[in-house]
């Protein structure tokens, strides 16, 4: 009994490693098409259409589980849904005004972010090889914003460098948010008041522009916004087995797949030194992944700072 209890739970987090994978495949893919987009839309506009999207893909399922979406920790599904909404508009502006695989590196951030913040809010104290391979990710984020190369840091926008870096520390608090959300709700209810708040919070600032007219471009921006669900979706269900760490450094595989993304269609050339920064940042990562065991029962009976 024993044992195949230990298996299923082997099992369990083997398919939440393949889901939030191809997750952060979704994401990436789902970048693209906003770069193909070339700027049409303004970052509000992006966002309160996926919102949209979401909501009305959503529509069937609400209909027939009203009180399931009605949510159980609102207070926690409102601030996820504000976290999430924050950290797409930082990205959208970063992959609006840097190369693709620049932008997605710099939001991908997270596990950098992870361990201070895990420390902060839940006690939850970093091991030593995460401690060990943290400043090696961080050498490899160096490589690769170093001058040379057609990504030269010097010949970008500042303001989309800021954006990336932004979006990397919202996003580390999002997996926190989902995690615990994992708890109490189901995906659907976590992404549907995501929706909510994402055209409450951008409608305003949306609304007030001109919206394009192209039915190209529009469809690309509802591409975005569908893979952008198949990602979502993918995600959440991940994190009731997954830590936010396991996670958000899983996260970091979104700036390989966007590079990959970009050779093949934008035709974006990286250099050597670029290509070494994205092998070390993955590599750290994933050994952070594989030392991960260890914490998984730490987070899992830890608890907010405050609520002690």
């Amino acid at each position: 009994m024993v044992q195949a209890t230990h298996t299923l739970s082997h099992m369990s987090q083997f398919r939440g490693y393949v889901m939030i994978v191809l997750a952060m495949l979704s994401f990436a893919v789902g970048w693209s098409f906003v770069v193909a987009t070339d700027g049409a839309f303004t970052s509000w506009q992006l966002i309160m259409l996926r919102g949209v999207v979401f909501a009305v893909t959503l529509t069937p399922w609400t209909i027939r589980n009203p009180r399931i979406a009605k949510g159980q920790n609102r207070r926690l599904l409102i601030v996820r849904g504000l976290l999430g909404t924050s950290m797409m508009i930082a990205l959208a502006y970063a992959v609006l005004l840097l190369p693709l695989s620049m932008a997605t590196i710099l939001g991908k951030t997270t596990p950098l972010w992870d361990l201070l913040f895990l420390w902060v809010l839940l006690a939850v104290r970093p091991i030593r090889s995460e401690l060990l391979l943290v400043p090696v990710a961080f050498a490899g984020m160096v490589l690769i914003l170093v001058p040379g190369g057609q990504l030269n840091i010097a010949t970008v926008s500042y303001l989309g460098l800021a954006m990336g870096l932004t979006a990397g520390l919202i996003n580390c608090l999002e997996y926190i948010a989902l995690r615990w959300l994992r708890r109490s709700d189901k995906t659907h209810t976590i992404n549907l008041w995501y929706a909510a708040i994402s055209i409450i919070f951008t409608a305003p600032f949306a609304l007030g522009s001109p919206w394009p007219d192209q039915p190209m471009i529009w469809l690309y921006a509802v591409l975005f916004a569908l893979v952008s669900f198949t990602g979502q979706t993918l995600q959440s269900e991940a994190m009731e087995t997954i830590t936010p760490t396991v996670a958000s450094v899983s996260a970091l595989l979104v700036p390989a797949f966007a590079t990959l993304i970009g050779w093949v269609v934008f035709g974006q050339v990286l250099s050597g030194l670029e290509l070494v920064g994205i092998t070390v940042v993955l590599t750290a990562g994933a050994l952070v992944q594989l030392r991960e065991s260890r914490q998984r029962d730490t987070l899992t009976a830890a608890k907010f700072r405050w609520q002690r």
